[in-house]
């Protein structure tokens, strides 16, 4: 358990860093004002799912089950 876990945040450290990277060798050899809108973009992107996975409560979706197959037995 511990060992996916740690996985996951060396896969998001790496990931953060190579966006990081490519974004700026990125716009050095292509310095056209469509890279301005579209990075930060990508980058909100990829902020998003390393927040909603990293801070995800597992108990509500377990609990949703929970009542959804209460109601269903009614």
């Amino acid at each position: 358990m511990k060992v996916k876990v740690g996985l996951k945040y060396l896969i998001y450290a790496l990931t953060v860093v190579l966006f990081i990277v490519g974004s700026l060798m990125l716009v050095k050899a292509h310095p056209e004002v469509q890279f301005a809108f579209y990075i930060p973009a990508v980058a909100l992107i990829i902020y998003a799912v390393i927040y909603d996975d990293l801070f995800a409560k597992p108990h509500h979706l377990s609990s949703l089950r929970e009542l959804r197959a209460l109601k269903a037995k009614r």
